[in-house]
């Protein structure tokens, strides 16, 4: 049986309301909390857990709390204050309130910052491989790609994590990018002839989108809004939660699903905390990770679906069906700018698996 919690994270259902009184005769609406189910124990939660008492800081980043990513870090909270046998005391921050995504991987290798959960970029710095997950057109389907974020390559980048002070704990996702554009619908590369885009600064992404005839630039995420309204550029790419949750839509009425590149999050822990903790202690944070993850991925499921069909309300023209066969060949040369430097046994170790 599901335990119940009263909810921080991510609300799934509309809350009652209720009225109450801040000083006599004045009325006020209060929506109560709402209640969030605990998953139920797995085998090291349904054990003992002993350890010294530990107050541990987990952090999504620069995400909000209403996020998938940040419902689940509630969700994993939840998980080690419920199972922890009273050891752990697990408090979730959200939205810079620890500081900014960079600055919370460096928290987690100097001991500040217990818990980090972010786009796998900011963690780049240290270990450059793990952004081979963002290869283009490097999976063939959404099942692959979280296959292979729990897969042999995955294992290898945690071991170069724990090797800069970070011990991996688990990946998480942002969900494929996909491409909006003012101009028309884009069914094969060479629809992108001339097209004006808003990549990631990157140079395997820029270079991925020259290859398809694109005129490329990067932009800030807080001006790309304006920067399509104003036909600064005509096109860009992201999950289809981020399209609709910055609105990008009122501006990009096309939107052809590329799955072009896929945006894994990385949640690391300090090797600081981890060693200060019990072998039972540490083996339930794998756990709590694990079901964190589970959960994640779900609301990202439930994100997208929700934003679909908010496309389809406002009039989209979704491009299901892209010759994505003709967009992996043109994007292929792209790779090489990663393998020239690392090597391709990580590229190797995802696609044997595929």
């Amino acid at each position: 049986m599901k335990k119940k919690v009263i909810a921080f994270g991510l609300a799934l259902s509309m809350a009652l309301t209720m009225t109450a009184c801040t000083s006599i005769g004045t009325p006020v609406d209060i929506t109560p909390e709402p209640e969030r189910e605990v998953p139920d124990p797995g085998p090291v939660a349904s054990g003992e857990i002993t350890g010294d008492h530990f107050s541990m800081s987990l952090f999504c980043g620069s995400m909000a709390e209403n996020t998938p990513a940040g419902g689940a870090t509630a969700v994993m909270a939840d998980y080690l204050n419920e199972y922890s046998d009273g050891t752990i005391e697990a408090l979730a921050f959200y939205d810079t309130a620890l500081g900014d995504a960079t600055s919370m991987v460096q928290g987690l290798q100097q001991g500040t910052i217990d818990i980090g959960i972010a786009g796998t970029s900011y963690f780049s710095n240290l270990v450059p491989e793990i952004d081979v997950f963002q290869l283009p057109f490097l999976f063939s389907d959404l099942e692959s790609a979280r296959a292979a974020t729990e897969g042999p390559a995955a294992e290898a980048i945690h071991a170069m994590f724990e090797d800069n002070g970070i011990i991996g704990l688990s990946f998480w996702e942002n969900g494929f990018r996909e491409l909006t554009n003012n101009v028309r619908p884009i069914t094969k590369p060479e629809d992108m002839e001339g097209i004006k885009m808003r990549t990631l600064a990157s140079d395997v992404q820029i270079a991925t989108w020259e290859a398809m005839g694109a005129l490329t630039t990067s932009i800030d995420a807080s001006e790309l809004y304006t920067a399509l309204q104003q036909n600064t550029v005509n096109a860009q790419d992201n999950p289809l939660h981020e399209i609709v949750s910055r609105k990008f839509y009122e501006v990009q009425p096309y939107v052809t699903l590329t799955d072009a590149v896929y945006t894994p999050l990385y949640m690391g822990m300090s090797k600081m905390t981890w060693d200060r903790l019990s072998e039972s202690q540490q083996a339930l944070i794998l756990e709590a990770a694990d079901v964190a993850r589970d959960a994640q991925l779900a609301m990202v499921d439930e994100a997208q679906a929700s934003a679909m069909q908010t496309l389809l309300d406002n009039g989209c023209e979704i491009v299901e069906n892209p010759d994505k066969a003709a967009f992996k060949e043109r994007a292929m040369p792209s790779w090489s700018i990663f393998t020239d430097v690392y090597g391709t046994e990580l590229v190797d170790m995802i696609q044997n698996a595929q």
